[in-house]
């Protein structure tokens, strides 16, 4: 990857929360590989196995290995896939995955998810979002969304653009060898090769600017107020 114009924020510890396996690659991957390449100590906790109901242990297995392969690709550090069924999420409670959540998010300075703010998110996606707003508020983290939308400018929230890594990326997606070479979500995403990126501030005691990151300030106890609640998505 070329010299970043545009760095990712200044986080020592990131903990990506994503509803599937593909949003780790396919939506996140670049972002990813860009907070890895800037030194970030990353983590990905995803919920679960896949986009739809699989009722095949092996493939169950096959998609926990292609993205423990996937996350070494795009230089994470650990990887924890929870056994939700796909399509559940919006029936389990807000705050018991807002507990898995925090259950990985030791020493972490802030989290990473998809942007489900939007009308027609899938309902896993507003889920997991929520459920990292709620950890990122009981924790005293920053929360980022990945979003591909345009952010209204009256929303008041801050918008980063930053760098992505695609060439970890493209390798991190090569690695879900059970999805068709075919398959429109590959394609789709595929086509998508801009340089940036935006990350939504979704929340959080503190906002960090692109910086060097020796300018990154201690992380402060969590004292700070209770965020406002996320918009319907």
């Amino acid at each position: 990857m070329g010299k970043l114009t545009k760095p990712v924020p200044p986080v020592r510890r990131l903990l990506v929360v994503c509803a599937h396996p593909y949003d780790a690659t396919f939506a996140l991957g670049g972002v990813i590989g860009a907070f890895t390449g800037a030194g970030t100590t990353v983590r990905i906790l995803c919920l679960t196995h896949g986009r739809r109901a699989d009722p095949s242990p092996r493939r169950r297995v096959d998609r926990a290995r292609d993205l423990g392969r996937a996350a070494r690709h795009l230089g994470a550090e650990e990887m924890t896939l929870l056994d939700h069924a796909p399509g559940t999420l919006g029936r389990t409670a807000v705050d018991a995955l807002a507990d898995e959540v925090l259950a990985v998010a030791d020493g972490v300075d802030a989290l990473l998810t998809v942007d489900a703010t939007g009308s027609g998110a899938h309902p896993d996606h507003v889920r997991a979002m929520r459920a990292a707003y709620r950890a990122a508020g009981k924790h005293g983290s920053v929360l980022y969304a990945w979003s591909l939308r345009a952010t209204d400018p009256g929303s008041g929230r801050q918008v980063l653009v930053v760098d992505a890594d695609r060439d970890r990326q493209r390798a991190a997606i090569a690695c879900h060898t059970g999805l068709p070479a075919d398959d429109p979500l590959r394609n789709r995403w595929l086509r998508h090769q801009d340089r940036a990126e935006r990350l939504i501030v979704l929340g959080g005691e503190r906002i960090l600017h692109p910086a060097a990151h020796a300018m990154l300030p201690a992380r402060r106890p969590n004292t700070a107020p209770a965020a406002s609640p996320v918009p319907p998505g």
